[in-house]
């Protein structure tokens, strides 16, 4: 069986700038006779990239996406993006 989780990292900040990486940790497991095995991972999906009053994303390809991409890719982080961005409010109201 497995079960895949996508969720917003703890953000980091360097001069100045906030890194907040957003990750897919999978978890598998397999049941053989009366074993039961574990295998566990984390990959980056997207990074957010705060500077100031602007909010960016890119793929971990290094694609650049824009925020609507990111929330109709990845929906389940949409309620984390507004919480740990209160940037994102004031774009919107523009």
């Amino acid at each position: 069986m497995q079960k895949e989780v996508v969720s917003c990292e703890k953000t980091r900040e360097i001069r100045g700038v906030k890194l907040t990486p957003v990750v897919r940790s999978t978890l598998t497991w397999v049941e053989t006779g009366g074993t039961v095995s574990f295998y566990a991972s984390m990959q980056p999906v997207y990074i957010l990239i705060e500077f100031e009053l602007e909010v960016r994303a890119l793929r971990a390809t290094g694609e650049e996406i824009t925020l609507q991409q990111l929330c109709s890719e990845c929906p389940a982080i949409r309620e984390g993006l507004v919480e740990g961005f209160p940037v994102l409010l004031a774009q919107q109201g523009r």
